[in-house]
């Protein structure tokens, strides 16, 4: 199974309208183009992006609307995620409160002392660094090393080096991922497409090969993809659903009684099975003469 968790939802989509768009015109049939082509090479869980940046309200709603192509595509599992571009601490407290609204939480941290705070003290799922611009910042083992040991990956994305008019954004992306390699000394990274049309989409094999040109292994590339993507998605459903490593469970009554059926019959047999052995041993043994007749015969 292979995952790509960043593709850019149209900001001009809301969830009320995008049931009105046709694939004939706006901009769901280029994310519908786009969804269809990662489906085709290969990905299994897509997760549509929603960027905010600025002053985080209390009202926000999420826009995407995950199951608007699942009739068309319907094997693929679509997530929602967003991506805070946090420039002010300010922002960290109104994280709580899309936690219920969308399954994938990710920040883009502009400042190092964000990025710290990010790795070592924010409730989130995923960093998300644009490598194709210039980072304000030095990628440190000390900083992004305390992000992996909390579960939270660092995500890559790859669009950049599709595109073919923007050679600045190539360069910048091969120096900044192989520096981001270095630094977290390959773990804890995944990549994804940040794609916005079909022709920025690439296979995961493809994926695990140009990460080969930023330090990657071809195991370490494909676990990019798949591995540790799905443990991202992992992750945000045990944020949601637990509290300070507290999970409920909940046992099915039904489920628990036929259990105990199951139990009870086991026993029984093994009782069983104990006493037929019994009996076979007790009939391969020759009887034992009477003390009684033993002193008849003498």
């Amino acid at each position: 199974m292979f995952y790509d968790l960043c593709v850019p939802w149209p900001k001009a989509v809301t969830a009320s309208s995008a049931v009105e768009y046709t694939r004939s015109s706006g901009p769901i049939p280029d994310l519908f183009r786009t969804v269809a082509t990662l489906q085709a090479l290969g990905y299994t869980t897509i997760a549509y992006d929603y960027e905010l940046s600025g002053k985080i309200g209390s009202n926000i709603t999420s826009p995407i609307q995950e199951d608007v192509f699942s009739a068309s595509l319907p094997k693929v599992t679509f997530l929602s995620r967003i991506t805070i571009l946090l420039d002010d601490a300010a922002q960290s407290q109104a994280l709580p409160s899309l936690t219920t609204k969308f399954d994938i939480l990710a920040v883009r941290p502009t400042t190092e002392k964000l990025l710290l705070a990010a790795c070592t003290s924010l409730d989130i799922d995923l960093i998300s660094l644009d490598l194709s611009q210039r980072l304000p910042f030095y990628l440190r083992h000390r900083t992004l090393g305390a992000a992996v040991a909390r579960g939270i990956k660092i995500e890559i994305c790859y669009s950049p080096t599709t595109r073919q008019a923007d050679n600045n954004a190539r360069r910048n992306l091969i120096s900044n991922a192989a520096a981001l390699f270095r630094a977290t000394r390959g773990k804890g990274i995944i990549i994804s497409s940040g794609a916005t049309s079909a022709l920025e989409c690439r296979g995961p094999y493809d994926v695990a090969n140009l990460a080969t040109l930023w330090g990657f292994t071809q195991e370490k590339g494909k676990a990019a993809v798949a591995g540790d993507a799905r443990a991202v998605v992992v992750h945000a459903r045990m944020r949601r659903r637990s509290y300070k490593q507290v999970v409920e469970i909940v046992v099915d009554e039904d489920e628990l009684r036929a259990t105990g059926n199951k139990r009870a019959d086991k026993k029984e047999l093994q009782k069983r099975t104990r006493q037929e052995d019994e009996d076979k041993k007790n009939e391969a043994l020759p009887p034992k003469a009477s003390k009684k007749r033993k002193a008849t015969d003498s």
